[in-house]
C-alpha cells in the first residue's frame, strides 16, 4: 500500500469517526425518524452520542437537549431526501447575498440557511454549487468570529479537493457542524446556535413545502409534518432571548406556523399544508432579506 493511500485511507476514517460522533450528538430522540434500516447503526450512534454529551455536561438542560435531540440540517435534508426530494434550481438562497448580512443576528440566521443550502445540493449531486454554499457559510462564519473553525481544519481546500466524492462532502460537512457545536459551547454562544439552527430548519422546511407545490408525494408530506417536535424544541430554547426584538418577532412568526402544524397533525386537510407552505415562505423571505 503506497503511503498517499495509507494517508487517505487514515483522514477517511478519522472523518467518519468526528462525523458519527456529531451526528450522535446532534440527533438524538430524531434518531426516530429515519429509516427502519438504519436502526441498529443509529442505536450505536446514540450511545456514542451519550457519552459525548457526558462530557459536555457543564451546559445547562436545556441546552443539553438542544445539542442532543435536535436535528442537524444534515439529518433534515437526509430525510427529505430519502422521502423523495429532488434538486429544482432556482430554491436556495443566493450564495452572493452572504456578503450583505452585517447584524449578527443575520448572519447567525443565515449561517444556518447556507447550512441547509450546502447539504441540499451536495445531497443532489450539485457539487460546484454546494461549493459556492460552503464559502458561504466561511463568509459568514468570518463574520461571527468563527474564523478558526476553517483555519484549524482547512475545511475549504479539503472541500474542494473532495468534489464529486459525495461521501466524503457529507464527512466534511459533518466536521463542519461538529466544529461549530464546539465553539458555540466553548464560548457560550448559545444565542448564535439557536438561530442558526432556526434559519437551517426555516430553509429546509421552505425547499420541501415549494417543491410539495410542484409535486404531491405523500411520503414527503409525512416528513414535512414530524418537524412539529422539532420547531416546538426550538420555541422554548429561543424564548430564552424573547426580550430582544428580533427574537420576539422570531418567536411569534414560529408560534404561528406551530398551530398550524397542531392542526395538520389533528387531521386536517390540504388546506392547512397550503396555509403551513404561504407561512414559511413568507418568515422564510423575511429571514433571508434582513440584513
Amino acid at each position: 500500500m503506497s503511503a498517499s493511500h495509507t494517508h487517505l485511507t487514515a483522514f477517511m476514517i478519522k472523518s467518519m469517526r468526528i462525523a458519527n460522533k456529531f451526528v450522535a450528538l446532534s440527533l438524538g430522540t430524531t434518531m426516530l425518524w429515519s429509516c427502519s434500516s438504519d436502526k441498529q447503526e443509529e442505536g450505536t450512534d446514540q450511545q456514542e452520542g451519550q457519552s459525548a454529551l457526558t462530557e459536555q455536561s457543564t451546559l445547562p438542560s436545556k441546552s443539553q437537549e438542544f445539542f442532543q435531540s435536535l436535528p442537524s440540517p444534515i439529518h433534515i435534508s437526509r430525510i427529505f431526501q430519502r422521502a423523495g426530494l429532488k434538486y429544482l434550481s432556482g430554491y436556495t438562497n443566493p450564495a452572493d447575498n452572504a456578503t450583505k448580512y452585517m447584524s449578527p443576528h443575520s448572519r447567525s440566521i443565515n449561517m444556518g440557511v447556507y447550512t441547509t443550502d450546502l447539504a441540499y445540493c451536495t445531497f443532489s449531486d450539485q457539487t460546484q454549487e454546494a461549493i459556492t454554499y460552503f464559502k458561504a457559510v466561511k463568509t459568514l462564519t468570518d463574520g461571527l468570529n468563527m474564523s478558526s473553525i476553517f483555519e484549524n481544519t482547512n475545511l475549504v481546500p479539503r472541500f474542494e479537493v473532495n468534489i464529486g466524492n459525495k461521501d466524503s462532502l457529507i464527512m466534511l460537512m459533518s466536521d463542519l457542524s461538529m466544529e461549530s457545536d464546539i465553539l458555540l459551547k466553548q464560548t457560550s454562544r448559545l444565542d448564535v446556535a439557536y438561530l442558526s439552527f432556526a434559519g437551517a430548519w426555516t430553509e429546509s422546511m421552505y425547499i420541501a413545502t415549494q417543491i410539495l407545490k410542484k409535486s404531491k408525494n405523500p411520503e414527503l408530506t409525512k416528513r414535512v409534518a414530524d418537524q412539529q417536535g422539532s420547531l416546538e424544541k426550538l420555541i422554548v430554547l429561543l424564548q430564552d432571548y424573547q426580550d430582544k426584538k428580533e427574537f420576539s418577532s422570531l418567536i411569534s412568526s414560529l408560534s404561528e406556523i406551530k398551530v398550524t402544524f397542531e392542526k395538520i397533525n389533528s387531521g386536517n386537510g390540504e388546506e392547512d399544508f397550503g396555509t403551513l407552505t404561504s407561512q414559511i415562505e413568507t418568515l422564510r423571505n423575511k429571514l433571508t432579506s434582513e440584513i
